[in-house]
């Protein structure tokens, strides 16, 4: 499979080719256009029919339902985007990962690439309770979205990073991460005191350069409080 992510950093799309047989995951409603070639299904709980539907509602660790694309043609082609305005930018997960991941920034991914929960409170990370994280494993391309751009910080083991935890997407996983809040920021939703995280350690994390809380909040949006994990709920917009 070979692909471009373009039109960004404001509305970036991806684009792939693909050989026969080749497969792309991706999340409910990011197909914009696909070839004739390509076989469109919806799977739930990861191809595991009912089993995984119960998995997924216990462990949170994935969407009940997820898009799978195959091609049935060398050539195939298919074109992916997020449901906001941003950029896109791809994961080698063999060479960078395991890698810990917002839920809500997952685009697309290879079937060789594994998603599991990162840890007992990946529900409880951010400030929006439907978002969590995800631990992303195994091999292939796992394809992120931000809103706004994306900015990489490599985090060196004498000069820890301190990041607004809603500007987070990604980072890697020997980092190790505390949460604070911080009295002098405010929370752009709740208006109390602002949660930040604490990058220690060596490695990179991904952040955001836009806020998706304000997003929703001054677009007449959901304003961030957690209204359950069904369907697009706030953890899409990042």
């Amino acid at each position: 499979m070979q692909y471009t992510i373009e039109k960004g950093p404001s509305y970036a799309v991806l684009r792939t080719t693909m050989d026969r047989d080749d497969r792309l995951m991706a999340e409910t409603g990011a197909m914009i256009s696909r070839s004739e070639s390509v076989d469109a299904d919806a799977e739930v709980g990861g191809g595991e029919g009912v089993g995984g539907i119960i998995k997924s509602a216990i462990s949170s660790s994935q969407d009940v339902v997820e898009n799978a694309f195959e091609a049935t043609a060398d050539g195939a082609e298919i074109t992916l985007a997020p449901d906001h305005p941003g950029d896109v930018f791809a994961v080698d997960v063999g060479r960078d990962g395991p890698i810990k991941v917002n839920s809500g920034a997952i685009l697309a991914w290879e079937p060789t690439v594994e998603r599991s929960t990162a840890f007992n409170d990946a529900q409880g990370f951010f400030s929006s309770g439907s978002l969590r994280v995800l631990e992303l494993s195994g091999t292939g391309q796992c394809f992120l979205s931000a809103y706004g751009s994306i900015v990489e910080t490599d985090v060196k083991p004498d000069d820890p990073t301190v990041v607004d935890t809603d500007h987070l997407i990604a980072w890697t996983d020997g980092l190790a991460v505390s949460r604070e809040t911080d009295g002098t920021i405010k929370s752009a939703v709740l208006g109390g005191e602002g949660l930040v995280s604490k990058f220690s350690g060596e490695g990179r994390v991904w952040i955001q350069t836009r806020n998706p809380a304000v997003f929703r909040t001054t677009t007449g949006g959901e304003s961030g409080e957690d209204e359950g994990d069904a369907g697009m709920g706030v953890e899409d917009f990042l």
